[in-house]
């Protein structure tokens, strides 16, 4: 039975390859996060390189947050009512444009917090869009192993720009990082500019408030949904921003340099590269707990910063949450696209996505003052406490072991070796 199974899900890899559609997201994703995470690290060394500090980080990577607050559940609403392919390729249009002020050599932090607030609107449309087209393109049966795809694809990206932005900033300066991350934006449009999006089948128009609620009504009606939604939006704010902020400046105080940050950045993507390579074969009984237990692992991370002087300690940690995290990754998209109408999938997609953003700039913009009244230890021991336990709350919501409202979990079909759901219930409101 194993090896059917073995067999079925290589079938499905190597056709999810085969789709044409599938091929031009995927390539266009590597590029955009190539260009995600080149862009940061360009604008967190030209403000270090200012003189700036912790609060001056912290408060600069907010504004991403911020806008992802102050546009996400309008990404999702436009997402829906527009073709995905147009509102994917005017953000990466954008994009383009925003990136390409960072060639004339600004340092100013407004200036920079500019940036970063106006690339964070446009991925707040982005976001949704590509998700919601994933959906459309693949087949039920495609979807797992697509997930699994383009989460390599993300940690392929997210590898290659780390690395290649504390590089450029290394050897020549944060206009040359500035402007590998236009070249890869401007890579990303011209690869959506083939994609052939299928049709969908849309609700009738209603006003931005109306269509709002509906996301959220599908969010109600799935409790484990928002139960995962609001602790990773409590982890976000408790345990990942403190790491983003923190990290760069004790790479420079107690592990020799900005390589160091790049190097740990892309540590973490290696490991999610290979949490996406073992989704694309695991298909795990209890999804939800996989996957849960997956995302808490990051709680490794400030407790190595916080706890270990050894650079290759804190490597492992980010290496082993990175798995987590795209072990979870993956479950949580194939489940959201099973149990969620495709036409409301952006929608609910914005807002998981916008319930991160609301508070991860509060915890951006607290850790430096919360650092400099209590140490860094301190907010690294407490960032560490609540990524472990946070999303462990999670599993008492009803379905959160299993990633579903059904009444009976995830089987597998002794003929087929493929994973079907028994239908047997309405969705459980209690």
């Amino acid at each position: 039975m194993s090896a059917l199974r073995r067999s079925t899900r290589q079938r499905t890899t190597c056709s999810v390859m085969g789709n044409r559609e599938f091929r031009a997201l995927w390539i266009s994703l590597i590029a955009s996060v190539a260009g995600d995470q080149i862009f940061p690290v360009a604008v967190v060394v030209a403000l270090l390189n200012a003189g700036g500090d912790a609060t001056t980080v912290g408060t600069v990577l907010a504004a991403r947050w911020a806008a992802l607050v102050a546009f996400g559940l309008f990404g999702g609403v436009w997402a829906d009512r527009l073709p995905r392919r147009h509102v994917m390729l005017a953000s990466q249009g954008f994009l383009c444009c925003v990136v390409a002020a960072g060639l004339s050599g600004v340092t100013s932090a407004w200036a920079l917090g500019g940036m970063v607030f106006l690339a964070g609107a446009a991925e707040s449309f982005f976001r949704p869009a590509f998700q919601a087209c994933l959906g459309s393109v693949l087949a039920p049966e495609q979807r797992a192993a697509g997930a699994a795809l383009n989460a390599v694809s993300w940690r392929i990206g997210a590898i290659a720009g780390p690395g290649m932005g504390a590089f450029l900033v290394s050897v020549a300066s944060p206009g040359a990082a500035f402007l590998a991350a236009l070249v890869a934006f401007a890579l990303s449009v011209g690869v959506l500019l083939t994609l052939r999006e299928p049709a969908v089948t849309r609700s009738p128009r209603a006003s931005t408030g109306k269509e709002i609620a509906e996301g959220m009504r599908e969010v109600w009606r799935r409790r484990w949904i928002g139960s995962v939604v609001v602790v990773t939006a409590l982890q976000s704010m408790l345990t990942i921003a403190p790491v983003q902020v923190l990290l760069p400046l004790l790479a420079r105080e107690r592990f020799g340099g900005d390589a160091f940050y790049g190097t740990g950045l892309a540590v973490l993507s290696a490991g999610g590269l290979a949490g996406g390579i073992a989704g694309m074969a695991w298909r795990p009984r209890r999804a939800g707990l996989a996957a849960i237990l997956g995302l808490a692992a990051y709680g490794l991370v400030p407790a190595a910063l916080g706890l270990s002087p050894v650079p290759w300690i804190v490597h492992a940690c980010l290496a082993l949450a990175g798995f987590g995290l795209e072990i979870f990754s993956v479950q949580w998209v194939v489940s959201l696209q099973r149990e969620v109408p495709a036409e409301r999938l952006a929608r609910v997609t914005s807002l998981d996505w916008i319930a991160a953003s609301a508070l991860t700039p509060l915890g951006l913009a607290l850790t430096g003052p919360a650092s400099s009244a209590l140490g860094t230890s301190p907010v690294l021991s407490l960032a560490a406490l609540m990524g472990v336990a946070l999303p462990l709350t999670a599993l008492l919501a009803s379905g959160a072991s299993h990633f579903t409202s059904q009444s009976h979990p995830s089987q597998i079909d002794t003929k087929t070796g493929v994973d079907v759901i028994l239908v047997t219930s309405h969705y459980d409101l209690e």
